[in-house]
């Protein structure tokens, strides 16, 4: 029983082997027959027309397109709809240039004939506005020297009335400093006199004028002194704390004669002050009708410079439009002969590579009609899948 089962085995195992070669004996004969066709259609005088069209843009991207179509195993009436399509723009635009073509012929002869006369016009535009361009210079120059002299004086009289006002303004200064201070010396007074009266009347209540003491008068003066430079009411409430009752009718009366010759003199200053201020603006109003009269002249020059000006712009501006213009017409025919050439180029260049491409276009239609498989087979070798 046992051997039985092994021959079984033996002969199980070559026939799988025997099945197995001729399997590959199969694939082989089939790739060798592959490869042979792929040989001979790669020596298709198609496959090499294919090569070239490839080496174009246009080529390519329609190469492309049809490598799309084999992938997915669709039908190439789309690409012959699209290279038909293709065709017939290229054509029409060829169409389209060749009118173009002519229009601008006629229109560069046309050109042409116009340069001589605009350079006869710029000619004389040039000559009359540097003639009237030099008659407004001169003017120009009147102008600008009164201006100036006008300028100078404004200035002088502009110093002086700086001058004035920076001393009226340190003299207001130096016043208000001087009566501030007698203002404050006043109210000191006004303040400790009623307070001196009020001791006065008890000690005159009580007879003690015959103790008064002069050097306790003295001394509260000097006290007041001492003190009073910091803050005269302070100075006074303490000094008067300090002093005999007796003593205080002589500083009385000594305070209310300090009081009136400040306020005398207070008034005297602003008497003066009030005289300075008018003096000054006097002056001052003199200077600004100087001034004003001065700017007002200056005014009216430079209006007139400055519409002088204008005017000699003008001129300078038709002088350099005509030059420019001459210029241009002077060199626009050899420029606009260039560009009609350049156009007449860029026509034959394009025509040329509308051209190629319409005839790539045909080769590939005629190819797609009658070398399908050679296009396959390229779109394979090419990697174009």
């Amino acid at each position: 029983m046992k051997s039985i089962v092994a021959i079984t085995l033996v002969l199980c195992l070559l026939s799988n082997q025997v099945l197995s070669k001729k399997h590959n004996q199969d694939e082989e004969h089939s790739a060798f027959e592959k490869s042979h066709k792929k040989l001979a259609l790669s020596d298709d005088p198609a496959y090499g027309k294919l090569e070239e069209i490839q080496d174009h843009p246009l080529g390519s991207k329609i190469l492309q397109t049809i490598a799309l179509q084999l992938r997915g195993n669709e039908s190439l009436s789309a690409v012959s709809k699209l290279l038909n399509d293709l065709k017939g723009d290229l054509e029409g635009k060829q169409i389209d240039a060749d009118n173009e073509r002519a229009q601008i012929g006629s229109q560069c002869k046309k050109d042409l004939q116009n340069y001589s006369q605009r350079i006869s016009l710029s000619i004389n535009e040039i000559k009359d506005a540097e003639f009237k361009a030099k008659r407004l210079n001169e003017a120009i120059a009147v102008y600008q020297a009164e201006i100036n002299e006008k300028a100078r004086q404004i200035k002088v009289f502009q110093a002086k009335d700086d001058t004035l006002r920076d001393i009226r303004r340190q003299d207001n200064l130096d016043f208000s400093t001087r009566t501030t201070q007698m203002k404050e010396m006043i109210q000191a007074f006004e303040v400790i006199l009623p307070k001196l009266h009020q001791v006065w009347d008890v000690a005159a209540a009580h007879k003690a004028g015959s103790f008064i003491e002069e050097e306790a008068i003295n001394e509260a003066l000097v006290q007041l002194a001492k003190i009073g430079e910091e803050n005269p009411i302070t100075a006074m409430v303490a000094l008067t704390s300090t002093l005999e009752p007796t003593a205080v009718q002589t500083l009385i009366e000594k305070m209310e004669a300090i009081r009136d010759s400040i306020k005398e003199s207070i008034q005297a200053e602003e008497e003066a002050e009030a005289k300075n201020a008018r003096d000054t603006d006097t002056i001052l109003a003199a200077i600004f009708n100087a001034i004003e009269s001065l700017t007002r002249e200056k005014a009216s020059d430079e209006e007139a410079l400055q519409e002088t000006i204008r005017n000699r712009d003008i001129q300078d501006k038709r002088s350099r439009d005509a030059h420019a213009e001459f210029n241009a017409a002077k060199n626009g025919n050899q420029q606009r002969n260039q560009q009609c050439q350049e156009y007449e180029l860029q026509y034959q260049q394009n025509t040329i590579e509308r051209d190629k491409q319409v005839a790539i276009i045909k080769d590939v239609q005629n190819i797609i009609a009658t070398k399908i498989e050679v296009v396959t087979c390229f779109v394979e070798e090419n990697n174009l899948f």
